[in-house]
């Protein structure tokens, strides 16, 4: 048997990389486009990543750890993807702005600003230090304000799209995610804000409301003094995959979507707090301690 001739049996035994030379046949809705990911190294970033290639993209990949970056990289390279980095920190103004220049000399031009990097958390307020407020507000709100503002001119150009990696912590506050909830229900202001500002001018806003999402083995998140300290498992009946959530933000984008409420908890969570908050308060209160609080 060929098995590169079967291009579905080849690909549980191929990596990321071989699985895009393999899917040529898929729509390349991305063809040329630029598109600029942040947080890629790893989790939905990385996921996008390798999709949006496998449509054509032209990627600009962006995360603080540089090995990573460059190993993610150096994958997609091997497949014929035409792919740059800009490793940075999104919580500072001046890497945000190095990441969109960075794309600007190397393309000329920028098509999709997707904002995914975030940090996670998931403690009890009085439990954390002061600068751990300041490091996921930095991050999760602020990296996307900047990036977002540094980019706009410029997709305004090509009548581009900004998307958001929001997630259901921004319908309703979730027990012991405080700090992380009001980030994200900041991004969906942001977002139907910009949505009003740039409706004349032909640039896509959306937003993708993520539920519980499939995380790396590895992956970490704040502690409440601000170390770094590996993600709680999760109910593995409760979480999406990775590969489909980020067809489904690709989805988004190609439709030009506003808004999508991603997983039935999340689709749950959105209706029902539309018809009875109240209800969702009492709900979430007898489910207190499976979120640590």
């Amino acid at each position: 048997m060929d098995i590169l001739n079967n291009h579905w049996l080849a690909l549980p035994f191929l990596g990321s990389a071989a699985a895009i030379i393999l899917r040529q046949d898929l729509p390349r809705t991305f063809d040329g486009k630029v598109v600029i990911i942040t947080g890629s190294s790893q989790g939905i970033g990385r996921e996008l990543a390798f999709q949006l290639a496998e449509k054509g993209a032209r990627l600009v990949l962006n995360a603080r750890n540089e090995a990573k970056l460059q190993a993610v990289k150096a994958e997609l390279a091997s497949s014929g993807a035409v792919v740059t980095t800009c490793a940075g920190d999104i919580s500072k103004q001046a890497d945000c702005e190095r990441l969109i220049n960075t794309a600007l000399e190397q393309y000329g031009r920028i098509d999709v600003l997707i904002n995914n990097a975030g940090v996670g958390i998931q403690y009890p307020m009085e439990q954390l230090q002061p600068d751990v407020l300041h490091t996921v507000v930095e991050t999760n709100l602020l990296g996307s304000i900047y990036c977002t503002y540094y980019a706009l001119p410029h997709l305004k150009k090509t009548k581009g799209s900004i998307l958001f990696i929001g997630s259901i912590a921004g319908i309703h506050g979730i027990p012991s995610s405080n700090v992380y909830a009001a980030t994200k229900m900041a991004l969906t202001g942001l977002a139907e804000s910009l949505r009003l500002e740039t409706f004349a001018s032909g640039v896509h806003i959306g937003i993708a409301q993520l539920g519980f999402t499939q995380n790396d083995p590895d992956k970490q998140h704040i502690g409440p003094d601000g170390n770094l300290v590996p993600c709680p498992k999760r109910d593995p009946s409760m979480v999406s995959p990775q590969d489909k959530v980020a067809k489904g933000v690709i989805e988004m984008i190609e439709k030009r979507q506003h808004k999508r409420v991603f997983s039935g908890l999340g689709k749950l969570l959105y209706y029902l707090n539309r018809i009875s908050p109240e209800l969702v308060n009492l709900i979430l209160r007898s489910q207190i301690r499976r979120f640590g609080g």
